[in-house]
């Protein structure tokens, strides 16, 4: 018997273990700036970006079949999750072994990567849903807190230490990504086989075709999820050079930092939009969207005044030319904020999820179609571009879907705390007009300095308010 956490202390250790396995990687980006050149680090984002792709497309839609089965008591649960493991665990690493032999021997290069460097890639993602998909979700399916500590806990440390080693240590640049990729996923998947066993069940055909059956239409959604956030580095590659890649990537992954907090943040409020009645807001859930307001404008500010003060002492001077990038694209991150709520209340309160990929699939689309022009012609700029504008239009989109499947939901019910969230959305002006002026300005000190300021107005603001 699994042994059972807290409920409060159980649910806050995996959204802590959960925030850090998506963040270490940017929790080391100061380090990898020193040991990498921005083209080495363009190809290292296209590598990763692929390796995000193939796992959403071969592995990521067995989550919700592994949670459904590894909770319920339906009696042929059991053969279904030994199914899903016995992919993850052998199917998916002997074929991308097979892959990866062929890529190797027979692609010099795809992306501006060598082909062997994709070979190496391909043997660590195909062991990576071993951990990551299958002992991981299983472990949090059926509460053992013990087991997915350790698992996650390994998979932190374990990443962390191998990029350090193979990339900053002995700086073997594009070859010491891959290879840190190799060693951590191999590690990760050796552990997951043995603290997550595949239970004793009898498979046949027919376990196969209902694990099928629930996954396939799964993949759409997953890979749209992939192309609005990962698309636009190999569409990058297509039109610019791995230089422009690797700034703009490097932006990415600085505003990554705000969707990460964002989307944890979101996932406490779900059960208030869950609980939700329409017409809405009620009490459930005007004080949460305020506050979400608020945050959509007051998070990517403080990252870009952060980045703007820390900035010239952490980053390495090659990629200072993507400070300016990221204070844009941080403006693209407060559109995601805003696009959060009416996506809650469209597939919390009203229950329809299946519209969900249409707004997200808007703003990819729109990402990929303009970095094909304005990428062209501007390079990393034109992208940055080209990504705010997909973030609006992802946006707008999901305030549509409210409008067109008639959710009754008064907006104009927040219009009354329009001060906090002037004082967030000047904030977030000052970070974008610091990173926008020379590194390590008085001006730049002087505009982010002002930025923190104006967010702790805000919160404030909105804490008093609460308490009218």
């Amino acid at each position: 018997m699994a042994r059972r956490g807290g409920t409060g202390t159980a649910a806050a250790t995996y959204i802590v273990l959960a925030g850090l396995q998506r963040g270490v990687s940017l929790l080391i980006l100061p380090l990898i700036t020193h040991a990498m050149r921005p083209s080495e680090y363009g190809a290292a984002s296209v590598l990763a970006s692929a390796s995000i792709l193939l796992t959403a497309v071969i592995a990521m839609p067995l989550t919700q079949l592994i949670i459904r089965t590894a909770t319920s008591g339906v009696r042929n649960d059991p053969a279904l999750l030994r199914t899903a493991g016995t992919y993850c665990y052998f199917v998916v690493p002997l074929a991308s072994a097979l892959l990866a032999l062929c890529v190797s021997l027979f692609v010099p290069e795809v992306f501006g990567v060598a082909g062997f460097l994709w070979g190496i890639e391909l043997l660590a993602i195909g062991l990576q849903p071993a951990s990551s998909i299958y002992a991981l979700w299983v472990a949090q399916a059926r509460n053992d807190l013990p087991r997915f500590v350790r698992l996650s806990s390994a998979s932190i440390v374990i990443t962390a230490v191998a990029k350090i080693v193979f990339v900053v240590l002995l700086e073997l640049g594009v070859l010491g990504w891959v290879t840190s990729d190799l060693v951590s996923a191999a590690v990760s998947a050796l552990l997951a086989m043995f603290l997550v066993r595949l239970p004793k069940a009898k498979v046949d055909t027919s376990h196969i075709r209902q694990v099928l059956a629930f996954t396939l239409p799964l993949i759409p959604h997953s890979a749209s999820l992939w192309a609005l956030n990962f698309l636009s580095r190999p569409a990058m590659v297509a039109v610019s050079s791995l230089e422009q890649v690797g700034l703009f990537s490097f932006g990415l992954s600085l505003t990554s930092a705000a969707s990460l907090v964002l989307v944890e943040t979101n996932r406490a409020t779900l059960a208030h939009y869950a609980r939700e009645l329409f017409p809405a807001p009620t009490s459930e859930t005007f004080g949460v969207v305020r506050w979400q307001l608020v945050a959509a404008f007051a998070i990517p500010a403080t990252i870009g005044c952060g980045l703007a003060i820390a900035g010239p002492w952490m980053i390495d001077k090659a990629y200072w030319p993507s400070f300016a990038l990221t204070g844009l694209l941080l403006v693209g991150q407060a559109a995601y904020g805003l696009y959060i709520v009416p996506m809650n209340y469209l597939t919390q309160t009203a229950g329809l999820p299946r519209f969900s990929s249409l707004a997200s699939g808007a703003g990819a689309v729109t990402i990929v179609a303009l970095i094909f022009t304005l990428g062209r012609r501007q390079g990393a700029e034109g992208a940055v571009h080209a990504t705010v504008i997909g973030y609006f239009v992802m946006a707008g989109a999901a305030m549509l879907l409210t409008i067109f499947l008639k959710l009754e939901i008064h907006w104009s019910s927040w219009l009354k705390n329009w001060p906090e969230v002037l004082f967030a959305a000047s904030a977030l002006a000052c970070s974008v007009g610091a990173l926008s002026s020379p590194v390590g300005s008085r001006e730049a000190l002087a505009l982010a300095g002002g930025g923190l300021i104006m967010v702790l107005s805000g919160l404030l603001v909105t804490r008093l308010r609460r308490a009218l």
